[in-house]
Parts: structure tokens; C-alpha cells; sequence
């Protein structure tokens, strides 16, 4: 695709309409990377959004000025959010932020310092991991090891798959049985890593990944139960 593709008008803001729906009640910035972003700005500037959570940011990106510039203009709330928050979204549905904490990692500050969340709904679970790499990994499991905290019906893989994630540690603890991977088909980076889904294969872990299953589909019931679908 090239740089004047706009994701959001293209894809992102069609796909929301078509499911009838001109208002977003909250959105969660995992980080301020460009393929991890793109999309916002036709989102903010084109549907009405109640309100956007983002972690600390200490390196002032180009895409973070923008947005900062258009939450401003649209007066639309941005709340901060670190490890221990939670955030309460409506009856039984509930969002724990367990990283980043206060003191940020040094090392690719935008991807380690992304938010890694969890979803809950009654029994259900589900862990969002941005594009944290081994180094967050490592330091994750040494605050949540002798809980069950990490623990999710479903993990989304760190950044797109890559090797530089999803450890054997860390996997340990989240003990998922199914696994989605956000990632283009023939992408230029060769994502997922073939060490990443053997990893996951030898742990019987299902993988859905977009470039093969095309957009996937979880609907949970409110007993916590789920079915995921592949749609291409």
C-alpha cells in the first residue's frame, strides 16, 4: 500500500458503519506507532467518541502531537492509564491494565512501554499485548508470577508475531489455548516468525492469524462462554 493509503478511511470507518454504529464509547491506544495509529485520526475526526485511554508517554512522537492536537479540537477525554488501573466499561465488563508501570523501560521506549490489558467478561478473558517485546515480557512475569493474573482464555501476540516476543515464560503464565496474530499477508517484515507459531504449536495452541483467517470473530455469552470464527 502506498503512503497516502489511509487505513481508516479506507477500511477502519467502513467497516464500523456497515455494522451500524456512529458513536464509539471508548478507545484503547496501545501505543503511538504508525500501524498501531494510522487509523485514529479519520476515526476522531469523522464519529463521535466518548472516550480515549492511552499509556504515559515520554518520547513525543509526530503521531502523538497529532493526536494530541485533535482530542483537543474535538474535546474529547483522554485518560492516562499505568499497572493497577481499572477501568469499569458497563455490568460485568471490565478492563485491568497491567503494564506499563511508572518507571518506563529505556529500551524501544514506544513498543515496551505499550499497554498490555485484559479484558474480562464474568468468566471470560482476553490479554492485549501491543507490541511489547522480550524485555517487557521478562519484566511482566517477574511482577505477575506467582499469581493467575495473566491467565486468559485468549492472548493477542505481541507485536504481529516477531520474535523478539512471546517467550516461553511468558506463555507459561498466560496459559491460553487460543491465539490471534494481527499481521498483513506477504508483509515485508515476515511476520509471524516460524519460531513464534512452532512455539505455540508444541503448547497445543490454536492459532488464528489474519493473513490466512482474514478477520476473526469472537462472540462470548454471559456465562463465559466463546466461539471464535474466521471471516475472509
Amino acid at each position: 500500500m502506498g503512503s497516502d493509503f489511509d487505513v481508516g478511511e479506507s477500511t477502519l470507518l467502513p467497516y464500523i458503519l456497515d455494522r451500524g454504529y456512529k458513536k464509539i464509547d471508548f478507545i484503547f491506544i496501545s501505543h503511538f506507532d504508525q500501524d498501531h495509529i494510522g487509523g485514529i485520526f479519520t476515526i476522531l475526526e469523522k464519529l463521535k467518541v466518548k472516550r480515549i485511554f492511552v499509556s504515559k508517554q515520554e518520547e513525543n512522537s509526530e503521531n502523538y502531537q497529532k493526536f494530541l492536537k485533535k482530542v483537543k479540537e474535538k474535546n474529547i477525554p483522554v485518560t492516562i492509564v499505568k499497572k493497577d488501573d481499572v477501568i469499569n466499561l458497563e455490568n460485568d465488563v471490565s478492563i485491568d491494565i497491567l503494564w506499563p508501570r511508572d518507571k518506563q523501560i529505556e529500551e524501544n521506549k514506544i513498543n515496551n512501554n505499550a499497554i498490555v490489558m485484559k479484558l474480562r467478561y464474568n468468566k471470560f478473558s482476553m490479554l492485549f499485548t501491543g507490541d511489547i517485546e522480550e524485555i517487557a515480557e521478562k519484566e511482566i512475569v517477574s511482577i505477575y508470577e506467582n499469581t493467575d493474573i495473566l491467565r486468559s482464555a485468549i492472548l493477542k501476540i505481541a507485536h504481529h508475531g516477531s520474535k523478539t516476543s512471546t517467550t516461553e515464560e511468558f506463555l507459561k503464565l498466560v496459559d491460553s489455548r487460543i491465539a490471534l496474530i494481527g499481521v498483513g499477508k506477504n508483509n515485508l517484515f515476515g511476520h509471524p516468525s516460524d519460531e513464534i507459531i512452532k512455539r505455540l504449536e508444541e503448547i497445543n495452541v490454536k492459532v488464528y492469524r489474519t493473513d490466512l483467517n482474514g478477520e476473526i470473530e469472537i462472540i462470548v455469552n454471559n456465562k463465559g462462554n466463546y466461539l471464535v470464527n474466521s471471516i475472509y
